[in-house]
């Protein structure tokens, strides 16, 4: 069902990602793939749906659940990722002779116990027992970090060795990295700094956007088909929402769930955006320390595209005195690695249209 809210993981419930999903398909075997994308754009669902699909083995660790947090601890990452394999365990009951043998792992009955204090299992041995297993059963096990941005908020422990040591040496695994902002490839993974652990790692990456208006109304005018419902406005509920595939989805799913009342569908839609989209500004905010009015100013200028000068002088209309030049890239590079702005041309938009109705957010 094209408008079920949630996370798909089935191919035929996809919709217009084929090129995307041929690569990911064919890159399977790859040590490290990345997976760039907003939000709802879909990233989940095509991970899920293409394993599922070529039914592969895999963790899937989702990092959101740490977006409400201001740092991360050795702790919160080893239990969820022991979660993860205790699933797998229940299907796979000899990987546990496999993991019996780490240090700091601990069997009780068909389920495992990591150590995270001072005997703390080391991610890297996990790593090893999985591939050693994978290994033996000819095949590859994928291991998903998704949205990994949240794990730059790790705080007293690095995973990237363990990622590079087992890029390096363990063929049986391959890792799959998602993100929706920039700085999980440059922050978190640091592909292009001399001083990573994963610095000049060859790696396969898919790029997943909103839909163009053309993909949209298709999608609308599938989804309602689907339901038996002739819908004519697919073109106005595009220009109101944008392309980003989790709006257009909410949408469709409340206009059917609740009468077929447009109206109310679109209010729906905005409501439930608006309060995803204040949480993830807020988070930013605090996250920096940083100073909201500013901030909101540069996404109400840039609603409908705008320059550097636009943003400096919007800023200093704000402040009513002169803003340093650094202060003002500052926060446009701030917006682009958490992407809020993109830069098209010589333009910055907001990468969301519905990004513009927080501009009375309360943090």
């Amino acid at each position: 069902m094209l408008f079920d809210p949630r996370p798909k993981d089935n191919l035929k419930d996809l919709f217009d990602r084929e090129s995307e999903i041929a690569l990911l398909k064919n890159s399977l075997d790859s040590p490290l793939i990345v997976i760039i994308g907003l939000r709802r754009t879909g990233k989940t669902s095509l991970i899920k749906s293409v394993l599922n699909d070529t039914k592969s083995t895999y963790i899937f660790l989702d990092m959101r659940r740490f977006e409400n947090k201001e740092y991360i601890v050795y702790k919160d990452f080893i239990k969820s990722l022991e979660r993860e394999i205790n699933e797998i365990t229940r299907k796979n009951k000899d990987l546990l002779s496999y993991l019996r043998h780490i240090q700091g792992v601990q069997v009780m009955g068909f389920s495992v116990s990591f150590s995270w204090g001072e005997e703390k299992v080391e991610i890297s041995d996990v790593f090893s027992e999985l591939n050693d297993w994978a290994s033996e059963k000819g095949k590859t096990m994928h291991i998903v970090i998704d949205e990994a941005q949240e794990l730059i908020k790790l705080r007293g422990y690095d995973i990237l060795p363990s990622i590079a040591y087992a890029y390096d040496n363990l063929k049986n695994l391959s890792f799959i990295i998602t993100g929706s902002e920039v700085r999980v490839r440059d922050k978190f993974l640091k592909l292009e700094d001399e001083n990573s652990p994963l610095f000049g790692r060859a790696h396969i990456e898919i790029n997943l956007v909103p839909f163009s208006k053309e993909t949209a109304i298709r999608f609308l005018e599938e989804g309602f088909k689907e339901q038996g419902i002739n819908f004519p406005d697919s073109e106005k509920i595009f220009d109101i929402l944008g392309g980003n595939p989790g709006w257009l989805t909410y949408f469709g799913y409340i206009y059917i769930k609740h009468g077929r009342d447009e109206e109310k569908a679109i209010l729906e839609t905005k409501r439930y955006a608006k309060r995803l989209l204040s949480r993830e500004f807020c988070n930013f905010i605090k996250e920096g320390g940083r100073d909201k009015r500013r901030y909101l100013k540069v996404i109400e200028t840039c609603r409908k595209g705008c320059s550097w000068k636009d943003i400096k002088n919007s800023l200093e209309a704000l402040e009513g005195r002169e803003i340093n030049d650094g202060t003002v890239s500052n926060i446009i590079n701030n917006l682009l690695e958490y992407s809020f702005l993109v830069k098209e041309d010589r333009k910055y938009m907001i990468t969301d249209k519905l990004l513009g109705e927080i501009i009375d957010v309360r943090c």
